[in-house]
């Protein structure tokens, strides 16, 4: 009875809320927050540590509470979105954002984005109009395709595509394609919330043409084909291509969907080839539709696209549930920024860009920053980049950036928290900053972010 009491006598002391609030050091705080954010986070904060007080029978000074407050909202400057240079080499770092916007498509868009655009307006008839149809259009143009359509991420697209098919009815797909995209989404789950019954064929490794064939049944309402764009798959495998999928379901008559996932653009501008489908392939397979993301391989804005069948388009886009995925202003400008940069071969793109860019130019920027950091800890380095974003995952091409000696862990912790942070690639002897996602534009922020961790 004695420590319940003496408990319950500890949480009549503890420090009021008002004087918290009061107190002249979270002035500051209130000035760049405001008075709502601080006191909501003072009290959420002051019921944990009261929870924490009645275990313990520790209690807390006025002075404790201010200083995790100050501490939290020190936490909250880091979490606001923010610019950070990425020494990672990884060019579609999901983590960092995935694809780098192109600058003058951005700004070509200022006065349509802060003020008022024809989003849902046409001009012309001075009617209302259908939004992102023009996106649709120039997305079909590049991909050769009857139609297209865009949404809010791909994930958004093959769930759209299940849901307005299959919803209540069987959807093929083998089990080599089950596969987990980032942040843990996986197929099967997105199948299976769309009201859609998953049938799996074949196995893990292998699946043939007539294992598709025995599966179809009165109840099938889709095939479904995911590229495994974010990992490989070697050795004793079998698995028929999309082209033969695709006339199997002609004959069938049942719909057939190829989930592209990372969407190769035709027109890259690389010296090198890569060997992977681009969105164009995709759509000469006979798909009645290719679906993929706007924010990987095409460089853009995040986005889910699918292009194909005028028929399926349609309906689609008369879906309840398009609403609830569609994109909004600034997303449908960039996107069609994006797609005519390729239409037009001046794609603008910093992916592209990045990946194209020559070995003796990112040794001269390194060399810049070698001098202009003056220190025998900093010194360059061979490379391998690779373009990351859960897409093309079996390449890796050669790079080039800086090598600083030291502890990797303080050498890391100094550059995340310089005024811009830098992220790098930690190893056993220091931190290395792969140049090759690093922007031209932040080459002087690299340098003075280097200096002050030296």
């Amino acid at each position: 009875m004695a420590d319940k009491s003496n408990k319950k006598l500890k949480l009549s002391e503890f420090p009021s809320i008002s004087s918290v609030l009061e107190d002249g050091s979270l002035k500051p705080l209130m000035e760049k927050w405001s008075f709502q954010f601080v006191s909501a986070e003072v009290k959420r904060l002051a019921a944990e540590m009261k929870k924490e007080t009645g275990k313990s029978g520790r209690l807390p000074s006025k002075e404790d509470i201010t200083d995790k407050v100050s501490e939290l909202f020190r936490q909250f400057d880091n979490d606001l979105i923010k610019p950070v240079i990425n020494g990672t080499g990884v060019i579609l770092h999901t983590n960092l954002g995935r694809a780098p916007i192109s600058p003058a498509h951005y700004d070509h868009l200022r006065d349509s984005v802060c003020g008022y655009s024809n989003l849902e307006f046409d001009i012309a008839s001075n009617k209302r109009s259908k939004r992102a149809t023009m996106a649709g259009r120039i997305l079909a143009a590049l991909c050769g395709a009857d139609a297209g359509m865009a949404v809010n991420n791909n994930a958004s697209s093959v769930f759209m595509v299940v849901a307005n098919l299959a919803e209540g009815k069987e959807v093929i797909i083998s089990r080599g394609q089950l596969i987990q995209i980032g942040g843990g989404f996986r197929i099967p789950e997105i199948i299976e919330r769309s009201g859609a019954v998953l049938k799996e064929i074949g196995t893990t490794n292998k699946t043939s043409l007539n294992d598709y064939k025995k599966a179809i049944c009165k109840n099938t309402g889709l095939i479904l084909a995911v590229h495994k764009s974010n990992f490989v798959q070697k050795g004793f495998t079998e698995e028929p291509g999309p082209a033969r999928i695709a006339e199997l379901a002609k004959q069938k008559k049942i719909p057939f969907c190829y989930d592209l996932g990372s969407g190769l653009p035709p027109k890259t501008g690389l010296s090198f080839r890569i060997d992977e489908e681009d969105i164009a392939g995709a759509v000469r397979t006979g798909a009645d539709l290719v679906c993929f993301s706007g924010d990987k391989l095409l460089g853009g804005p995040q986005a889910g696209l699918i292009v194909g069948k005028k028929k399926y388009i349609a309906a689609l886009l008369k879906d309840p549930l398009y609403r609830v995925v569609r994109p909004d202003k600034l997303v449908i400008g960039l996107l069609e920024k994006t797609l005519l940069g390729y239409l037009a071969d001046n794609a603008n793109n910093p992916c592209w860009e990045m990946a194209s860019c020559s070995i003796d130019e990112l040794k001269k920027r390194a060399d810049k920053i070698i001098s202009a950091a003056n220190s025998p800890t900093v010194r360059p380095t061979d490379l391998k980049s690779s373009f990351g974003g859960g897409s093309l995952p079996d390449y890796e091409f050669d790079s080039f950036g800086i090598m600083i000696s030291g502890n990797p862990t303080a050498l890391s912790d100094k550059l995340r928290h310089h005024s811009t942070p830098v992220i790098a690639r930690s190893v056993s002897y220091g931190v290395m900053i792969d140049l090759r996602a690093v922007l031209p534009g932040q080459d002087n922020v690299l340098i003075d972010a280097i200096k002050s961790c030296l």
